[in-house]
């Protein structure tokens, strides 16, 4: 009986490993393509413009920028995805939308993948739209 109970407690480790490695992955493929979303946006903006939502995103990316994304610990971390898709919408936002209608349909269909990644990623990205709006406005022009 003890077989039976270790073989079922090794496999439910190991299903809940690879769950979690996809988790990780899923992340990682979200950050990349935003990545190539706003590269795909730089032509025709101005990102000094930008500079106090990138300046409070980079708070939360290590060893790095945002707009030059390394790293694991960044690449598959779920607060750098909600702040990387935060700041597209804060661009786009910003943008005529009817120009890069494109481009929001992209970013919505990351955000609704973002979203359905756990339960936390929305308030994640509400807590962080309300402090980063903050945040801009509080720097000095």
């Amino acid at each position: 009986m003890s077989y039976v109970n270790k073989h079922l407690a090794r496999t439910l480790e190991q299903q809940h490993k690879r769950s979690v490695r996809g988790l990780f992955l899923k992340i990682q493929d979200l950050n990349n393509d935003c990545t190539l979303l706003r590269k795909r946006l730089e032509p025709h903006i101005d990102l000094a413009v930008y500079k106090d939502a990138i300046d409070y995103v980079n708070q939360f990316v290590s060893h790095t920028t945002i707009l030059n994304l390394k790293f694991i610990t960044n690449t598959q971390n779920l607060e750098v995805v909600v702040l990387h898709a935060l700041l597209l919408a804060h661009i786009l936002e910003n943008k005529d939308s009817y120009t890069f209608e494109y481009e929001h349909k992209l970013l919505q269909g990351y955000r609704h993948e973002i979203f359905a990644l756990n339960d936390h990623a929305k308030t994640l990205y509400t807590n962080h739209q309300e402090k980063m709006l903050y945040y801009m406005e509080s720097q000095p022009t």
